[in-house]
């Protein structure tokens, strides 16, 4: 399986609490951008997993509408939440099936360093849009490789 890990587009500070902060039009280009340059890698993923925060959700909004791939809200991907819960949550999805996740540092990076590492120790550095590829033949802590990153 490939596992197509992407942080939230650039946002805006501009928002009554930090859950409300939308991405701005730099973020939703620079996100358009590389999906459209990434599309026929991106086109065997079947469903995106994404963050309930409004910037994870308009970048997920963004690989939905381009890829034509339906999306689902995962409260257990919000920032601050443990990246075991998401392997545990992982390790419940069909491992034969490509899946995408848009979500925040830290739990992006960590959540990399767990997949890969099997610790959360070196946290890969995302930048905003960022999509980290890895592949694995089953989910589990230290087990997948780390193919590529793409960045804006």
């Amino acid at each position: 399986m490939r596992l197509f890990i992407a942080r939230h587009a650039e946002a805006g500070f501009d928002a009554p609490t930090d859950r409300l902060r939308p991405i701005t039009e730099n973020g939703s280009a620079q996100t358009s951008s590389l999906v459209e340059r990434y599309l026929p890698e991106l086109t065997s993923v079947p469903r995106i997993w994404c963050s309930d925060l409004l910037r994870a959700r308009q970048t997920a909004e963004i690989f939905s509408r381009i890829v034509d791939t339906p999306l689902d809200v995962k409260p257990f991907l919000s920032p601050d939440k443990d990246p075991q819960l998401v392997l545990r949550k992982l390790s419940d999805h069909d491992s034969e099936e490509d899946l995408l996740i848009v979500s925040h540092q830290p739990l992006v990076g960590s959540l990399v360093s767990l997949l890969c590492a099997g610790h959360i120790y070196e946290a890969h550095p995302f930048v905003t849009s960022e999509i980290v590829v890895l592949e694995t033949d089953i989910i589990g802590s230290g087990l997948a490789t780390l193919v590529s990153a793409w960045r804006p």
